[in-house]
């Protein structure tokens, strides 16, 4: 089923615009410790799932998704720098260059999220009997979103490779090698619904 009307405005603003903000912050040294802290929530939702493993609420690193016309040639440089190798300051230049970008409305799917599988514990298997999942996120004081998806899990697939190359470019420096992506399925969450838990909106739906 598709969806109507956008992405709210005020949704990817607090999610990708203020996130680019604080990665170029980050690349001129003027982000500070709690900038980074506080502002690595928009990444770091709980994911809540429900199946056989019960009840489950995880948290992950959640990332953005370019459309469909731009993957291969984005998942293509990403990996051509992860093999290159390069420090810090390198990975966010290609992270602003092709996935926190000027043109975001043009380049950036706002209907969809990714993760990878790390565990493949309660989510993995809850994901595998139903793909119906919640992710929730909040950043103090007052910011928490609640983002209704349906799921799939992708594997030797450009979303795979892709999800898996923006991760390894953001942790380019901590790898002296390739990762083996064998072992990481990816999860793609394409939004149905969307509410601001705000307390001053107690559960508004936006989308």
């Amino acid at each position: 089923m598709k969806n109507k009307k956008s992405i709210p405005i005020q949704y990817i603003k607090w999610a990708y615009v203020e996130r680019r903000d604080l990665i170029k912050r980050m690349l001129e040294g003027k982000a500070s410790k709690e900038d980074f802290l506080l502002g690595f929530l928009r990444h770091t939702p709980a994911v809540v799932s429900y199946g056989p493993a019960g009840l489950n609420a995880s948290i992950k690193g959640i990332g953005f998704v370019v459309k469909e016309k731009y993957l291969y040639e984005t998942t293509e440089a990403l990996e051509k720098f992860i093999d290159k190798g390069g420090d810090i300051k390198e990975a966010i230049k290609i992270l602003l260059k092709y996935i926190y970008v000027k043109d975001y409305m043009e380049k950036i799917d706002f209907t969809k999220l990714s993760t990878i599988e790390l565990a493949r514990k309660h989510t993995w298997i809850n994901i595998q009997s139903n793909p119906i999942a919640t992710i929730l996120f909040f950043m103090p004081p007052l910011t928490t979103y609640e983002v209704r998806c349906k799921a799939t899990i992708h594997v030797n697939d450009i979303y795979w490779r892709y999800v898996n190359a923006v991760h390894d470019v953001f942790h380019a420096a901590p790898y002296s090698e390739k990762r083996d992506w064998s072992k990481r399925p990816v999860y793609i969450f394409e939004i149905q619904e969307i509410y601001d838990n705000d307390p001053r909106k107690m559960g508004e739906k936006i989308y």
